[in-house]
């Protein structure tokens, strides 16, 4: 019978590799798809220079290549392993012409908000600055969720130059750091990777964390780390034994953190996001990184520390992370509470009880993401598939997203890890669906071959 979203296409909110996928899953599905970019040209987050992106001049990836890449399109092997924000955005280029994506993404239109026509198959009206409101079938937000600058909440006044790491570019853009006394707040992969950069070109670098951390090194034995360990995964060796290698890994090729003189971590290696950098530590001990507690309050343009230690700085660069945030549509829509805002997402993807809405890239890996977004995006085009012309694929897959999915690490409880996922459980929850999805699929067009 005819529906009301009939002729309709689907919308992928966002062109970075998130959205790319999902443009790409959805048309490969059958199913008419476009893509609304805010920014002028595709790439997302990858597009340095742009309104909306957050790498610096000096970026790279902290997940290996082998380990980022898209299922079914490797990056070049004559790359380095860790491939930097230039050659991710030309990845990500021959990506959406190798599959034909260009001519369905639309760029140059922000969207304003997302509403729904009715209940859940009725459609969706999309809002765009300065245009007419359009509507689809279904919606895809792949968006992104590093908008939003999370800033500590540091009691006192700072009278120098306050940045949050958004705004940070290299050591000249925004601000010089040459000859500058610069306090990086933040122990997360940018706080580190901002803190080496910094001492190599302020007159001193001060580094604060609130807690202590594993760093993993880029390489162990010539080979990304990230590998030596999926191998372990692959091998299905236990929890406490991948830790133990791992530990003695990391301690033979960079050392751990108490032998540099930090505090020793109050978690267990992987229950918190991985600090991956080869450089840090070394830097720490030829004392051109300080390392130093959190920052209890600001007085001027000193900051008081939670030892009680206090020091003056010129610049603070707070590498603090960001707030999860869908500004354009109400997050109840997606089974979010008032406590959070956060949306309740049966694997941070598929809303649980609407077929025609997915968010896609809403998850922090602990490994590469963008092969995850990719199994995702299959995932929901096979869901939007079923909607159509499979009640029996789509009563499935209904039913196993009202499963609770549990994680074999604890992660420890702070804002960042909300969306922390550990990549190889994660990646074959979504080829099991996947695969059951394939199955009721084939069945469906077998039985109704027309």
């Amino acid at each position: 019978m005819p529906t009301a979203t009939d002729g309709l296409p689907w919308c992928v909110i966002g062109a970075g590799p998130s959205g790319l996928a999902a443009l790409k899953q959805l048309r490969a599905a059958g199913i008419d798809a476009e893509a609304l970019e805010r920014e002028s040209a595709i790439g997302g987050n990858w597009r340095f220079g742009s309104g909306t992106s957050r790498v610096f001049a000096s970026s790279r990836l902290i997940s290996s290549q082998r380990l980022t890449e898209f299922t079914d399109f490797p990056m070049p092997r004559d790359w380095p392993a860790y491939p930097d924000h230039r050659q991710c955005l030309a990845y990500l280029e021959r990506y959406a012409e190798r599959f034909g994506l260009l001519p369905h993404i639309h760029c140059g239109t922000p969207v304003e908000s997302i509403e729904p026509l009715g209940p859940p198959g009725s459609g969706w009206e999309v809002t765009i600055e300065g245009q007419p409101a359009r509507r689809y079938a279904g919606i895809v937000i792949a968006s992104g969720h590093n908008h939003v600058p999370r800033r500590p909440e540091i009691s006192g006044r700072f009278t120098g130059t306050l940045l949050h790491a958004a705004d940070y570019k290299s050591p000249t853009v925004p601000v010089a750091l040459a000859g500058k006394r610069v306090l990086v707040i933040g122990g997360g992969n940018s706080g580190c990777d901002i803190a080496v950069e910094c001492s190599r070109h302020a007159a001193a670098t001060t580094h604060s964390t609130r807690r202590g951390y594993y760093v993993v090194p880029r390489e162990i034995l010539g080979r990304p780390a990230d590998l030596r360990n999926e191998r372990l995964l692959k091998m299905s060796a236990p929890l406490w034994l991948r830790r133990l290698v791992s530990l003695r890994a990391i301690d033979r090729t960079i050392g751990l953190p108490w032998r540099h003189g930090l505090p020793r971590p109050d978690h267990k290696l992987w229950e918190t996001h991985p600090i991956v950098n080869s450089e840090i530590l070394a830097r720490i001990d030829a004392k051109a990184i300080t390392p130093a507690f959190d920052v209890a309050r600001f007085d001027g343009e000193t900051a008081v520390f939670a030892d009680g230690s206090r020091r003056a700085f010129d610049i603070v660069i707070c590498a603090t992370g960001y707030h999860a945030t869908l500004p354009f549509i109400d997050a109840r829509l997606l089974g979010a509470d008032a406590a959070d805002g956060l949306p309740d997402l049966f694997l941070n993807a598929l809303s649980r009880h609407r077929d025609d809405v997915a968010v896609v890239g809403l998850i922090q890996p602990d490994s590469g993401q963008w092969g995850l977004t990719d199994l995702q995006s299959r995932l929901v085009a096979q869901m939007a598939a079923a909607a159509r012309t499979a009640p029996r694929a789509a009563a499935w897959l209904y039913a196993q997203r009202q499963r609770a999915i549990r994680t074999g690490i604890g992660y420890v409880d702070s804002p960042r890890h909300r969306l922390e996922v550990e990549h190889f459980a994660y990646r074959r929850r979504l080829e099991r669906l996947i695969a059951g999805m394939d199955r009721r699929l084939r069945d469906r067009a077998a039985f109704n071959p027309g």
